[in-house]
């Protein structure tokens, strides 16, 4: 039988086990909690997107310990603990990102700064892709699930035309990516796919879901209101 250890645990055994591992190293100059880091660690706050938690200083997630002659850097509190220290932690998904439900956030998350939205690490499908895109040299495995896309991979899923990449969204008006379709850490639906509000109000059940999540999209590329249609449809029923 296996026994699945809830997630709360799970990231509180992930914390404890790597308290040793927190990223501890050697800094090259004697520093103190008085030091201003910027000096020399300004990069960290050069991005379009900078994370709030800068404002309260490096000691904020860094433990700056002195012994003799050497100073360590190390982080209060391992990524996977230290991460939902400020950002509340969403509720138990039913299909879960296995990156964003293992804590590892530093996978897709840049913790100082980042030129793109959220502190990701890269634009959303080069992220994506860096995990899913499948490779001929590669066995596939159940667990990682990946898509065969071409035209620098810009064409290719759910099906050989669909676009992922270089078209606008029809929803929210910016580049296709995809996010436009999944969500990032975790659903109520298989593959990640968007449900409940980001799709038409009449989409209730299983065998509905993922067509009318397509229908959102297309109906405003048809011209066609999707509350309208959707209206619509429950009188024909």
């Amino acid at each position: 039988m296996i026994c699945w250890t809830p997630l709360p645990v799970r990231l509180l055994l992930v914390g404890l086990l790597s308290t040793s591992l927190c990223y501890a190293g050697k800094h090259p100059t004697r520093v103190d909690e008085t030091s201003n880091c910027l000096e020399c660690h300004a990069d960290k706050i050069n991005g379009q997107d900078v994370h709030p938690a800068l404002k309260k200083g490096c000691v904020a997630c860094h433990a700056i310990e002195n012994k003799d002659d050497t100073t360590y850097v190390n982080l209060k509190l391992s990524p996977a603990v230290g991460c939902f220290a400020c950002h509340q932690q969403q509720p138990v998904f039913l299909y879960s990102h296995f990156p964003y439900s293992s804590g590892m956030c530093l996978r897709c998350h840049d913790p100082h700064s980042s030129a793109y939205p959220k502190l990701v690490k890269d634009k959303v499908n080069d992220l994506c892709l860096a995990c899913h895109l499948r490779s001929t040299q590669g066995a596939q495995s159940p667990y990682l699930p990946t898509i065969a896309l071409v035209n620098n991979n810009t064409i290719g899923h759910p099906y050989a035309q669909h676009p992922v990449s270089g078209k606008p969204d029809p929803l929210t008006g910016g580049e296709l990516s995809c996010i436009s379709c999944h969500t990032a850490h975790g659903g109520a639906k298989k593959h990640l796919l968007k449900m409940a509000g980001q799709i038409p109000e009449d989409a209730l059940n299983e065998v509905t879901e993922t067509r009318d999540m397509c229908s959102k999209c297309h109906q405003v590329l048809w011209g066609v209101d999707p509350a309208t249609s959707a209206r619509k449809k429950h009188k024909g029923r």
